[in-house]
């Protein structure tokens, strides 16, 4: 039996009894399924689920907070180019600050378009996202074996891999980017600068760009 938002995207889909179908449980599996009955909830006869794809490198979305829905619209961007995590952070220069009261609501908000992009890229797992933390903080958990890199309005230079990396950290920093403390913290715990190219991009943008950019290099070094 599906659970109310499933079900209401079948809906959406005018799905009819004896359509097929995909399950996911967002953690990784998916199964091949077929509508059964439709009424108040949806019910699927399933058949036995399967792990989808191999991760090859775990990527993890650093946002400075940015303002209005543009948050909304990395999540969904970050999704559906295969982040694994996404950090955001409580920038010097962010304009939003959450209420500690409501911040979990925010999170279940944000948790629930990462699953409706998942569902429409037909990605088997969604992202976790985590409250915003500190610069401090978040530099506190990057793990040593981990490859960071920051995308700065005005970097130079191009983001290479000799070899695939167990994990990576890509930076975005909120409108007005990080401040100059930040980004020497970002140094200091090993990050590395990289370009997006000569123009200044909107913080959604920047978010799709670093993210294939980091994809691609990865991909290349991918057997074929």
């Amino acid at each position: 039996m599906l659970d109310e938002a499933a079900s209401r995207h079948v809906r959406v889909l005018r799905l009819r009894p004896g359509d097929s179908l995909e399950l996911f449980d967002g953690l990784g599996r998916s199964a091949k399924a077929r509508v059964e009955s439709i009424g108040e909830s949806v019910t699927c006869q399933s058949e036995p689920s399967r792990l989808t794809g191999a991760r090859h490198a775990t990527l993890v979305l650093v946002l400075g907070l940015p303002k209005g829905s543009k948050l909304d619209e990395c999540i969904r961007m970050a999704t559906e180019l295969g982040v694994h995590e996404v950090a955001l952070m409580q920038a010097e220069r962010s304009v939003p600050r959450w209420d500690e009261t409501r911040a979990q609501a925010k999170l279940d908000r944000l948790t629930r378009i990462a699953v409706e992009a998942a569902a429409q890229c037909e990605r088997a797992d969604v992202p976790r996202i985590h409250g915003p933390r500190s610069c401090g903080e978040l530099l506190g958990a990057f793990p040593p074996e981990a490859r960071g890199v920051i995308f700065g309005a005005r970097a130079e230079g191009f983001l290479e891999f000799s070899a695939i990396p167990e994990q990576v950290w890509c930076a975005v920093g909120p409108e007005g980017g990080f401040s100059d403390t930040e980004l020497a913290s970002f140094e200091t715990a090993g990050f590395v600068l990289a370009s997006l190219g000569p123009t200044i991009l909107r913080v959604d943008t920047a978010v799709a760009a670093a993210l294939a950019v980091i994809r691609d290099r990865v991909e290349r070094l991918q057997p074929r």
